[in-house]
């Protein structure tokens, strides 16, 4: 959270700013893919199939946030610039 804050004050224009966010949402997806992934994978090997499927299917909720995010940042940074 203080890192995201530093960068949006740094942040000279609006665009740079809307960058900025971006780049902090998938700061937090990426924590959640990693978080999520592991979890499947452990449920898994305990033999928690229920457990396993939930947490898979968070985990393609996340990668599909995250992409969606790249596909915002792709045309936003165009304008940054």
């Amino acid at each position: 959270m203080e890192e995201s804050k530093e960068m949006l004050e740094a942040a000279e224009t609006d665009e740079v700013r809307d960058v900025m966010l971006i780049i902090s949402a998938q700061k937090v997806e990426h924590y959640e893919i990693s978080s999520y992934g592991t979890l499947t994978e452990m449920a898994e090997l305990l033999g928690f199939n229920e457990a396993a499927d939930l947490f898979a299917e968070t985990l393609d909720e996340e990668e599909m946030t995250d992409d969606a995010l790249t596909d915002l940042a792709d045309s936003l940074n165009k304008e940054a610039l």
